[in-house]
């Protein structure tokens, strides 16, 4: 078994009419005061050689309870010790929509499963040198926390020997993926300024929008990421790592679509969270969710603006 869960307090959440007002006075303060402003950049560690990815410890940071299995369950059997950081809850705030969908009666109910389901799959992995943290964020709400998660993750990656960091690309699948991504990016940045030794950001594979299609298990395409390393799972492997996804019930439709035959990891790019992550729609605008990729991107500005990581003007 891991080490003991850290569970932080749960971060309150507007209701529906002042989350609309709060949208459109977004629009307003990021054309006033943001337009012209750009992200702070940092050395450009793509290049770096991971061979060595599953034989030192690492901290692995992942917007939902499942996401660490789909883009880790392998690798978590063989590290010699890791940190997951669970960045949300896995349980939107849409009236019990979710949960009632998820069969669960309440949005507490949903968590707790969420949770649950988490420490069964990881104690698959038979690894005892795994601790887990629960940052406690709301479902689809993690970009509108990312400054506060971005300085938690610094205080973590202090505490650790880390010398990778395995986190979401930023390709538009779920909007908390690109958060964790974010928040990621941003505490390397951070504590590269004052002089700490960041680990290397490593990207697990999820899922994104590929020429109007789905596509789960592989990278979106980025002319200045590291080379894939992939490594390759037998037939006892991927008996395992489906095991891992039984345990999520909750999510089974969504994890059906995961190939279980490979995981793929590659040294992150230096990424303009302020940009688009690709060209026409992203997959999340898709789901008819409260947030769309512009909306994404002004409160990325605003967490930047607060972390110190906007320039210009």
């Amino acid at each position: 078994m891991f080490r003991a869960k850290i569970r932080d307090k749960e971060m309150p959440m507007g209701g529906l009419g002042i989350r609309r007002i709060h949208a459109a006075v977004d629009r307003i303060i990021h054309d006033r005061f943001y337009s012209g402003r750009a992200m702070a950049s940092g050395p450009d560690r793509s290049g770096l050689a991971i061979d060595d990815l599953a034989s030192v410890p690492a901290l692995c940071v992942v917007a939902h309870p499942d996401d660490e299995i789909i883009g880790t369950g392998l690798l978590l059997t063989r590290l010699p010790a890791a940190t997951i950081a669970i960045v949300t809850d896995g349980a939107p705030r849409d009236g019990r929509a979710a949960a009632h969908a998820a069969g669960f009666a309440s949005d507490r109910d949903y968590r707790q499963a969420r949770e649950n389901e988490a420490v069964a799959a990881l104690a698959l992995t038979g690894n005892p040198s795994l601790s887990l943290i629960h940052f406690v964020v709301p479902d689809q709400k993690a970009i509108f926390n990312a400054a506060s998660v971005t300085l938690r993750l610094m205080d973590v990656i202090r505490r650790g020997h880390f010398r990778y960091v395995i986190t979401h690309s930023y390709e538009g699948g779920h909007p908390d993926h690109d958060a964790a991504a974010l928040a990621v990016h941003a505490a390397c940045l951070l504590l590269q300024a004052n002089a700490f030794a960041a680990p290397i950001i490593v990207e697990m594979t999820s899922y994104h929008l590929l020429n109007g299609k789905m596509a789960y298990g592989r990278f979106l395409p980025h002319d200045k990421a590291g080379p894939v390393k992939t490594f390759l799972l037998d037939t006892r492997e991927q008996a395992l790592k489906r095991r891992m996804f039984a345990c999520h019930q909750s999510q089974d439709r969504i994890l059906e679509n995961f190939p279980v035959d490979a995981e793929r990891f590659r040294a992150a790019p230096p990424y303009d969270f302020l940009a688009a992550p690709h060209a026409g729609q992203l997959a999340y605008e898709s789901y008819l969710w409260k947030i769309d990729g512009a909306a994404w991107r002004r409160a990325a500005t605003r967490a930047l603006n607060r972390l110190g990581l906007l320039k210009g003007r």
